[in-house]
């Protein structure tokens, strides 16, 4: 009887083990959610003991800086269940992507602490939530850490080893902002804001030795104001290149309007007048730039007859 019974139970066991939704499934969700309960708990502790009370968190990295779906899982969930603890004010994903977008912050994984910084300042967080996803083979290991925006260091990690199933495998395979074979990753804009406009560099391209680089300029104030891109005397529009040379500004194009600068006079421009509020994409154009440059080292900018100047450095040169 006792020899039955064994038989009919390890029957019962097999069977559950095989079929859709039985228990080697539940096991395996029951493992990816206790896991984020685990790291959530050790966050809170943290948080907790630096009686850090208002949290950003950003979407995880794998170690090569893309983010994929995972990485947004796992900071959607961190959003969830840090709200839910009543302890912490927790910023919304949308709210704190528009921001990220809007001060072109470098926001995901590894934070710098001028980011974690700027951020604490717009937003009036403690602290920032983030980290990496890395691939073990069997397992993944999420590494999170906590970033003071006072000091923008990390003042505490925490850390889980999830199981990779079909789903984590899944959600890992899934990138976000994929790159092109073959192409450098895009960088983000370098921004100036200097008399009530926001200058940023977007991109520079070079095709038959003419350089272009293109501009998103947005009046930033309530009045319509004029912008001028200038010749200049002194101090003068113009790109340094990584080989020595210098190249002197030849046209500018707001919108669909190009003006060549001849540079007839000390002070030739070309103007736009932007409306408050509004943003007007630019090029600046430069000849005879060498074929074999490879970046602009100093791109400065005069903006007017004793205007302000604006510089952007380091840029790399996108063949085209």
């Amino acid at each position: 009887m006792k020899q039955l019974s064994m038989f009919l139970l390890v029957l019962a066991l097999m069977v559950s083990c095989t079929m859709p939704g039985g228990t080697q499934k539940q096991k395996s969700d029951a493992t990816l959610e206790q896991k984020l309960q685990d790291l959530t708990d050790q966050i809170v502790l943290s948080l907790s003991q630096q009686q850090k009370s208002k949290i950003a968190v950003i979407e995880f990295s794998n170690l090569e800086g893309n983010v994929t779906q995972l990485g947004r899982y796992l900071a959607e969930e961190l959003i969830t269940r840090l709200y839910r603890t009543g302890k912490f004010d927790v910023i919304e994903r949308q709210m704190l992507n528009k921001v990220i977008q809007e001060h072109s912050l470098t926001l995901s994984g590894i934070i710098d602490e001028n980011s974690a910084r700027e951020l604490g300042k717009i937003l009036g967080v403690d602290a920032i939530a983030s980290g990496s996803v890395t691939d073990l083979g069997s397992h993944v290991k999420v590494n999170a850490r906590l970033i003071s925006t006072e000091t923008g260091k990390v003042f505490s990690v925490a850390s889980v080893r999830i199981i990779k199933d079909a789903v984590v495998s899944k959600l890992m395979g899934s990138t976000i902002t994929e790159e092109k074979p073959g192409q450098p990753a895009a960088a983000r804009p370098q921004v100036v804001e200097e008399a009530g406009f926001r200058i940023e560099l977007l991109k520079s391209t070079l095709s038959n030795r003419k350089a272009i680089c293109e501009l998103r300029i947005t009046n930033t104030t309530e009045n319509d104001k004029e912008f001028q891109v200038t010749y200049g005397w002194q101090y003068k529009t113009m790109i340094f290149d990584d080989m020595g040379n210098e190249h002197v500004i030849k046209a500018v194009k707001y919108a669909d309007q190009l003006t060549e600068i001849k540079g007839l006079s000390q002070y030739d421009n070309a103007s736009k007048k932007i409306v408050a509020g509004t943003t007007v994409a630019a090029e600046l154009h430069f000849d005879q730039v060498s074929s074999q440059a490879q970046k602009i080292a100093l791109l400065q900018i005069l903006c007017g007859y004793r205007g302000f100047k604006v510089e952007f450095r380091d840029i790399d040169l996108i063949r085209k």
